[in-house]
């Protein structure tokens, strides 16, 4: 059976403890955070069946205290795949979050960044470990921040619009609009989609437009247009 790991760290006026164990019925290592008692954050890696459940459940947890006493001042890279936010945003992230997770901040946001290639999936890693209460006040303010900075960074001018090269249009994206939209729409989701498409000239960011300009909620358009960007 593999070990579990148990490590207290005191960083600054917090003290954080750090308990790493396998868990057989997901097949996946766990590291929860503890911050002065309160779990703030869970962390979780898949192991493959040929590596050894100790060694593993070992090397993860170190891992883990290493990034933490660290403070993840080395940021990601910003690639292909993994979501990225202006350094304004960071910084105003960061302020929203350190009375829950303190001086871990800077590690909790660099992992919630790695782990996402959306801004939903980035709130989601980002909260993931804290109570349910405290989740949904801070999603409230998180949201409008990571909207903000999105719209600046991911609408199009019309020159990078009118030189886009024509995007296919598969089932599986029909499906991921569907089921965005019909948050939105409703039952008429399918309608305003087939309608959008009919004026689609094969550039994605013309279909969001035509299909964000059926609501007349400034804010709602706003919202959906970002969801629909990082699709």
């Amino acid at each position: 059976m593999a070990v579990s790991y148990n490590e207290d760290i005191k960083l600054g006026d917090s003290v954080f403890h750090v308990q790493t164990e396998y868990y057989k019925k997901s097949g996946k290592v766990v590291s929860n955070i503890f911050k002065d008692g309160l779990s703030i954050k869970r962390l979780e890696k898949s192991v493959d069946n040929e590596e050894d459940l100790d060694s593993a459940v070992a090397e993860f947890h170190r891992y883990v205290v290493e990034r933490l006493r660290s403070g993840a001042k080395k940021k990601v890279s910003q690639e292909k795949g993994v979501f990225a936010i202006p350094e304004p945003t960071r910084e105003e992230i960061l302020r929203v979050i350190n009375p829950y997770f303190g001086v871990a901040s800077s590690f909790v946001l660099e992992e919630a960044l790695s782990a996402s290639s959306n801004p939903e999936d980035f709130v989601d890693h980002l909260l993931d470990g804290l109570p349910e209460d405290l989740k949904e006040g801070l999603r409230e303010e998180l949201i409008p921040l990571i909207s903000s900075s999105s719209t600046s960074d991911s609408r199009p001018s019309q020159s990078e619009e009118r030189s886009s090269e024509p995007e296919e249009f598969t089932e599986e994206k029909k499906e991921k609009l569907l089921k965005v939209l019909s948050e939105y729409f409703g039952i008429m989701a399918l309608s305003i989609l087939e309608e959008s498409l009919e004026e689609w000239n094969g550039d994605y960011h013309r279909l969001v437009e035509l299909i964000v300009s059926h609501l007349e909620d400034e804010k709602e358009r706003e919202e959906l247009y970002n969801r629909l960007m990082f699709l």
